[in-house]
């Protein structure tokens, strides 16, 4: 590894080749240094990697960086390399089993000092094995706003993450995000079981423009933003609320002569959305029509312009949006285009997700079916079935975990294909977990799918025994594994039998989401008719004063505009 000094300044200087912090780094990293635990809200481009990346060069033990991006991950992993930083590596679900071994032991003889891992990746039970006899100096998690339903980008496995800070005995963390209000600041720290220092940055970005453009309907807006997008001189993003908008914008911009490409969660072909960023990237494509699927972890400085053709779900969701136009520091453009159309398919969207009260019924009544066991829950697949959406579906089993009617554990997979494809070597052999699968009678007979919960039964061997023996196994080069049917392991308590008050506890949670819902987009609704200055309100949103006439949007200075 590269030999690194104990001084910040030091590490900025000859490691990152930066001559001085910018505006509160210094702050965060000495206070991350006296191992305390650290909120930092800092915009877009203001080098929030950095607060951990330093701390872990001077720290003697493990960083763990929590980030939702896999691109992400491998874009700084690689980017430390180049710097002659080669005691880092990530985790991820795009890694094949050998590499993740070659991690594995790597973290077994303390050869790493970062380690960038998935959220997801904490319900490996053998990750978090090793994890518990590993020093652990810091855990930086990216993204922390997820972990707030109250927040603007939650998700669901952000959620375990206070759990697995107190499975590994609560060392120092240090939390990071571009947008968070105070409600969400709050929310943030109790998720994590945390009273955090805070640090927060000045979201001004001088260089961003701000225009909201009010069109009568469809037509007209896509005329506009044709026109828009000919007068811009480089790259923009537009950003779209459907997958469906997505597609059939972007073949209208191809049809009139515009170079895009369309870009959302959808696209099952990774290959293909590698391609589409790069080329975004690089400049091939100039214009990306995409979900918000799309930016987060595009390392692209000479973005002109974020065109929203539908409007965005909450302030938060805009200013983070907007926050990847113009960082290198050059004029860029935020433009919102707006019709009432455009509100009210927002609104209905929200409400769509609100679970009903004979779905969360559904769903108790499937839970009390295991009362005294442990069921093996599909979210997905009960989502499906249920016709409920999945993070509402998680939702529920995580409030009623908080109820404490029920406890989860880390996720498995129940179903198996194995075949055998060699002799088991001696050493693997000696298992006797290893010998009581192979010489059972139901892994001997069948040749498709193995149901892991009559193998469990049949063995002696719980199910999650079974995940890391076969595992195991495949490791060893025994037998090739194909896992199906990824399942969260749900211990159901009597107490779950409530005489019908849990769903209605329930159903006032989701209430109480949806109305902090509406109340987003109502704040959006806010700032598209406010004749304040559109720079003071996105920033006293956020608890920052602004003073003055901006001269840089569309109030105060209604002549502006790239038509």
């Amino acid at each position: 590894m590269l030999q690194t000094a104990n001084d910040p300044q030091t590490i900025l200087t000859s490691v990152f080749n930066y001559r001085a912090f910018r505006s509160k780094q210094r702050e965060i990293i000495e206070n991350v240094l006296a191992g305390r635990d650290t909120l930092a809200i800092l915009p877009t481009g203001a080098g929030k990697s950095l607060c951990f990346q330093i701390p872990a060069l001077i720290f003697d033990g493990l960083t763990i960086v929590v980030s939702p991006l896999i691109a992400l991950m491998k874009d700084q992993v690689d980017g430390l390399r180049r710097k002659g930083i080669h005691e880092v590596a990530y985790l991820n679900s795009t890694l094949e089993s050998n590499t993740k071994e070659r991690i594995y032991e790597l973290l077994r003889q303390s050869r790493l000092k970062m380690l960038y891992v998935a959220p997801e990746a904490f319900v490996d039970n053998k990750l978090m094995t090793i994890f518990r006899a590993s020093d652990i100096s810091l855990i930086a998690i990216d993204e922390v706003h997820c972990i707030s339903v109250w927040g603007h980008n939650f998700r669901p496995d952000y959620l375990r993450l206070g759990r697995v800070i107190k499975t590994l005995h609560n060392p120092p963390v240090l939390g990071l995000t571009a947008t968070a209000t105070k409600k969400v600041q709050d929310d943030i720290q109790d998720q994590l079981g945390l009273r955090c220092d805070v640090f927060k940055d000045s979201f001004d970005r001088k260089n961003l423009i701000f225009s909201v453009i009010e069109q009568a309907g469809e037509v007209a807006k896509q005329k506009l933003l044709k026109q828009l997008l000919e007068n811009i001189d480089g790259s923009a993003i537009v950003y779209v609320n459907f997958t469906r908008t997505a597609e059939k914008l972007a073949s209208f911009l191809v049809d009139n002569g515009l170079n895009a490409a369309y870009y959302h969660g959808q696209i099952e072909d990774k290959d293909a959305r590698k391609r589409i960023q790069n080329e975004f990237i690089s400049g091939k494509t100039p214009i990306a029509v995409a979900t918000n699927a799309f930016g987060m972890g595009i390392d692209k400085e000479d973005i002109r312009a974020i065109i929203h053709y539908n409007l965005p779900k909450s302030i938060e969701n805009y200013y983070q949006e907007v926050g990847r136009a113009g960082r290198d520091g050059e004029e860029a453009f935020c433009i919102l285009l707006y019709t009432h159309a455009d509100e009210f398919r927002l609104r209905k969207l929200i409400q769509s997700n609100t679970p009903t009260l004979k779905q969360l019924k559904a769903v108790i009544k499937l839970l009390e079916q295991g009362i005294g066991r442990v069921l093996y829950i599909n979210e997905k697949r009960i989502a499906r079935e249920l016709k409920l959406n999945e993070v509402r579906m998680r939702i529920i089993l995580y409030q009623l975990e908080r109820k404490n009617v029920i406890k989860t554990y880390f996720r498995v997979f129940r179903h198996a294909m194995v075949r055998l494809v060699d002799e088991p070597g001696e050493k693997v052999y000696q298992s006797p977990e290893v010998t009581k699968i192979l010489n059972d009678v139901y892994f001997r007979t069948n040749h498709r799918w193995l149901d892991l919960e009559i193998l469990s039964r049949s063995t002696g061997i719980s199910v999650p025994g079974l995940n890391n023996t076969l595992r195991r196994m495949r490791n060893a080069g025994l037998i090739e594994l194909t896992e199906r049917d990824s399942c969260t392991p749900v211990k159901v308590y009597p107490t779950i039998k409530n005489d019908g008050m849990l769903e209605l506890e329930l159903l006032e949670t989701f209430w109480r989401l949806e109305e902090s819902g509406l109340k987003k987009i109502e704040q959006v609704v806010e700032y598209i008719n406010t004749r304040m200055c559109k720079r003071k309100f996105i920033l006293n949103y956020f608890g920052e004063d602004y003073e003055g006439n901006c001269n840089a949007c569309s109030v105060c200075n209604p002549e502006l505009g790239i038509v």
